[in-house]
């Protein structure tokens, strides 16, 4: 598996993945968790696909098995234009050193794999250090928080559960460490990195 680190720089070089992206996008928040209407095309989109967003689209013999978006969280974000509100234990974040982590999924027919949840954590965490983050978080599905104690991460709730749907959900942020991404590593059975970032060679695209 890889993971491929996609933003308005070099995402036409993946536009075929981003698509995939969207497409499993909707089929999770749309058709599956009914958060947001579905659509014809179906792909899903909302007005936080923009310039200032990063993609980490988790690929495996050309095929999108997970994906995420992350935003840093001094510009609009998910949690500050549309959930702000659930902040009912410590304020909502607003840094640059701060990143938010929406719209993550993996498809359903590999949803059960707990090792591959734990190298997608481990790659996000990856490219949080690269890039000097100090916390990632923001909405977060509550049964996420058993991988993230095994996983020996420290995570800050800002929030009190509230439903969405079917499930509760809470504002969590985590902290950024080596320590993090070395436990996620181990519990995802990984030896080394995963993360490609095409913008760092100055090349268009890894084959």
């Amino acid at each position: 598996m890889q993971a491929i680190v996609v933003d308005h720089t070099n995402s036409s070089f993946y536009a075929e993945e981003l698509d995939q992206f969207h497409f499993q996008r909707h089929r999770v928040y749309a058709e599956e968790l009914g958060w947001v209407p579905a659509v014809p095309s179906r792909r899903e989109f909302d007005p936080f696909d923009t310039s200032d967003a990063v993609f980490i689209l988790f690929m495996e013999e050309g095929r999108l098995i997970a994906g995420s978006r992350l935003i840093e969280t001094d510009r609009p974000h998910l949690v500050s234009e549309v959930f702000p509100d659930i902040f009912t234990i410590a304020p909502i974040i607003r840094s640059r050193a701060v990143v938010e982590w929406t719209r993550g999924f993996v498809i359903p027919e590999r949803r059960g794999d707990i090792r591959l949840l734990a190298q997608c954590c481990a790659a996000v965490m990856e490219y949080c250090i690269e890039h000097g983050y100090s916390q990632i978080g923001g909405i977060q599905d509550t049964k996420w928080l058993a991988l993230w104690r095994k996983m020996r991460w420290n995570v800050r709730i800002h929030g009190e559960a509230v439903m969405m749907g079917e499930d509760p959900w809470l504002p969590a942020y985590f902290d950024v460490s080596q320590e993090a991404m070395a436990n996620a590593r181990v519990f995802g059975r990984l030896s080394s990195s995963i993360l490609v970032d095409s913008r760092r060679l100055n090349a268009p695209k890894v084959a």
